[in-house]
């Protein structure tokens, strides 16, 4: 199969490598351009520009893949299909038309649930103990497309997001290899979802990492690791004396206890964090 792979964040890094290695014929990756980080503002290629380096293939940094002149560059390739995985562009009609079978998406979660643009932190902020992965058909309405394949993995209560998106990305880039098998020997049949069970996986913001202390511990607990590393639940620490100081809550354990006598947000003795039902 001759490949193009669309891929920006390091959740697409393993299938990267999973296809380079995996008999498919990789004619174009296309990443996002590299952005100004740090305090000098210097440059930074994406993850995928960076594995691309060192596995030795050229890679494309565009800005829009739906421009009329870059469609008909990927029209030329004469690719069989475009591989999405987590890339930050919408890929419009005629983007995906310019190969012969179309796109799919290799995505967080198992579809129909957690739909959007933060699936691996929704399903640790929603309580989930199993999550998983999905390639599925692209199309105009965000990740509605018929399926092709799912795997499954359990969630361990004490992991965070980036740890599980982690365990993540490595089942899901067999996924991916398994799936353009499939494609090239004309033996994989796609599933339409069902709408009815689909369940929202929403972009996150700053504003979603307010520690509310007056929750239980269970839920607190699951907002500090689904929304680490990145936005973070903060809090102040007030000591009895001295300077307030800004927190970030990285990992956290629930204990058992009743917690009803103190303030919740309120540190006991043993540097326990009192909540609304339980301690952290």
């Amino acid at each position: 199969m001759n490949v193009i792979l669309m891929s920006s964040g390091s959740f697409g890094v393993p299938t990267l490598r999973a296809i380079a290695d995996g008999g498919h014929r990789l004619v174009r990756i296309i990443t996002q351009p590299a952005r100004p980080a740090g305090r000098k503002g210097k440059l930074r290629p994406t993850p995928i520009a960076d594995a691309a380096a060192e596995l030795g293939e050229p890679v494309t940094e565009c800005p829009n893949v739906n421009d009329p002149a870059f469609v008909a560059e990927l029209t030329a390739l004469q690719a069989d299909v475009i591989c999405v995985v987590d890339f930050g562009q919408i890929i419009r009609a005629p983007a995906r038309d310019s190969a012969r079978l179309g796109a799919f998406n290799l995505h967080g979660s198992v579809l129909p649930a957690l739909r959007g643009a933060a699936p691996v932190n929704r399903a640790i902020l929603d309580g989930l103990t199993r999550t998983g992965v999905t390639t599925f058909h692209l199309v105009d309405e965000v990740d509605a497309g018929d399926v092709y394949l799912t795997a499954e993995i359990p969630i361990d209560p004490a992991e965070t997001s980036d740890t599980l998106r982690v365990r993540l990305a490595d089942i899901g880039a067999p996924l991916v290899v398994q799936t353009l098998d499939g494609l090239d020997a004309g033996t994989l049949t796609a599933t339409a979802q069902d709408h009815t069970l689909a369940t929202d996986a929403h972009k996150l913001h700053r504003s979603d990492g307010f520690a509310d202390f007056t929750d239980t511990a269970k839920a607190i607990r699951r907002r500090i690791h689904g929304l680490w590393p990145w936005p973070g639940v903060h809090a102040v620490f007030c000591p009895a004396e001295g300077k307030l100081r800004d927190v970030i809550l990285a990992r956290v354990e629930t204990v058992e206890g009743d917690a009803s006598h103190l303030a919740p947000g309120t540190l006991d003795k043993e540097l326990r964090i009192a909540t609304g039902e339980g301690f952290l």
